[in-house]
């Protein structure tokens, strides 16, 4: 009992880390819309809009990458010991352009803008290493459920910024958020274990023997366990790391986990979550654009911690295609409401489907895209890539969502709103197709099957 206890302790750790991080990218839906009015105490222009939201994603492209070979260095709790102060400080910073000395030295922007590209430095190296941790520090039996969570983590921390938008200023958001958040998930860090596999493959095997009683139920799961990791060596460099893509078995399984991420954003779902509120208020839906904001995304969040708790036992490959073709519906329904706007069609009365669609999409996604993508790419990838693989994954989900982002006001120039929602429609069902013929089922698959799976395919 007492391993699934600390199990949960370091799980929760993870997830509200996790959602601290979300947290940052949530940032700016409750932030720019305050910050581009005319009247505000500071203001944004177009331009530094879109950086401001898409800074933190571009600092996450080469970050994933850096963090797989330190994680192999130093470990993933040590990192997340160092990094967790850094993202706490920095978000915290960005409140110190609201001071009027700052506006007077012109100074106010640059604090915006700088403080997002520390918190984006944090993330990028976290968010590479949280799932992995929480899913090595956890057992057979406990690992599908816990990683499954990170959706609901990720969708609490995009929640807790909509929310708080609704009552706070946002200088007072950036300020709630690490208090709330970032600091109780730093004292649970300093209260778990470290990795035991991260352990085992650096050749600290008394030390990883240790943490695996603690953290495992029984001698058999922890043989199995410590002989996977052992028979792995520790690339030491990302030179190295990179070596061992040359394989084919691994090339094939990193391919895979990359698919998975950047199919993911083609759902739509960083647009989304970004630019929810402006969302709403072009599409006029009568209920105030921030609590509608809101209502989403506790339609993400419910749904996110149901499909947690199914995931543990659900087969990966069908919840995902399932969960695809709901947000390839919902982006079509999305799509046919703007269209009719755009075209002069009196949609007066159709005010509750840009709701309705968004809230099915969240059904769909946080039901299952979000939190199979995130379980599913890190259970694709064998011992021996799975840093590396999780790291290039995570840079291909960044630089997607990235350029998603930042010229999204563009896109809506060029395709109209209905384009951009009918242009994730059709990634939602390329991305049932995808996992329909190459992602392999990881259910109950052990360390050893998805190793064998990917020398025999």
């Amino acid at each position: 009992m007492k391993s699934f206890t600390k199990q949960i302790v370091a799980g929760i750790a993870g997830g509200l880390l996790t959602t601290g991080s979300m947290a940052v990218w949530g940032y700016p839906a409750a932030a720019l819309p305050q910050l581009e009015r005319e009247d505000s105490k500071v203001h944004l222009t177009t331009e530094q809009a879109s950086w401001f939201a898409s800074l933190t994603l571009m600092m996450s492209i080469p970050g994933p990458v850096i963090a797989a070979s330190i994680y192999e260095k130093f470990g993933p709790r040590k990192m997340m010991l160092v990094l967790t102060p850094i993202l706490c400080l920095s978000f915290m910073a960005t409140s110190l352009a609201s001071l009027e000395v700052m506006s007077t030295m012109g100074l106010a922007q640059i604090i915006l803008l700088s403080s997002r590209v520390a918190q984006g430095s944090a993330v990028a190296l976290l968010i590479s290493i949280l799932n992995v941790y929480v899913y090595e520090i956890c057992g057979l039996g406990l690992r599908g459920i816990m990683v499954g969570l990170s959706e609901f983590w990720a969708s609490l921390g995009y929640l807790i910024c909509y929310f708080l938008a609704c009552f706070y200023s946002w200088d007072k958001v950036a300020l709630i958020i690490p208090v709330a958040v970032i600091i109780p998930s730093f004292i649970g860090v300093v209260i778990s274990p470290e990795s035991p596999l991260w352990l085992a493959r650096a050749g600290k095997a008394e030390e990883a023997l240790e943490v695996f009683k603690k953290v495992r139920c029984n001698e058999t799961e922890i043989l199995l366990d410590q002989k996977v990791a052992s028979e792995t060596k520790k690339p030491q460099t990302c030179c190295k790391s990179l070596q061992i893509l040359t394989k084919r078995c691994h090339l094939k399984a990193v391919v895979a986990s990359c698919l998975i991420f950047i199919l993911n954003q083609f759902t739509g779902f960083s647009i989304i979550a970004i630019y929810v509120v402006h969302i709403f208020d072009a599409a006029g839906v009568g209920l105030s654009p921030q609590w509608s904001s809101v209502i989403v995304g506790l339609f993400r969040s419910v749904f996110a911690a149901v499909s947690g708790l199914i995931l543990h036992r659900a087969p990966r490959r069908l919840f995902l295609i399932v969960g695809c073709i709901f947000t390839g519906v919902a982006n079509g329904i999305i799509g046919i409401f703007f269209y009719l706007q755009y075209n002069g069609h009196d949609v007066s009365s159709l005010g509750w489907l840009p709701l309705f669609g968004l809230a099915l999409y969240m059904t769909g996604y946080s039901g299952s895209v979000g939190a199979t993508t995130w379980t599913s790419a890190v259970e694709v990838l064998p011992e021996s890539v799975r840093s590396i693989g999780f790291g290039l994954g995570i840079t291909s989900y960044s630089i997607t969502a990235f350029l998603l982002s930042k010229f999204f006001v563009d896109l809506k120039i060029i395709m109209g709103l209905y384009g951009i929602f009918w242009l994730f429609s059709c990634g939602s069902f390329v991305f049932a197709l995808v996992t329909l013929f190459y992602i392999p089922e990881t259910l109950n698959k052990s360390l050893q099957d998805i190793r064998d799976y990917w020398e025999k395919h």
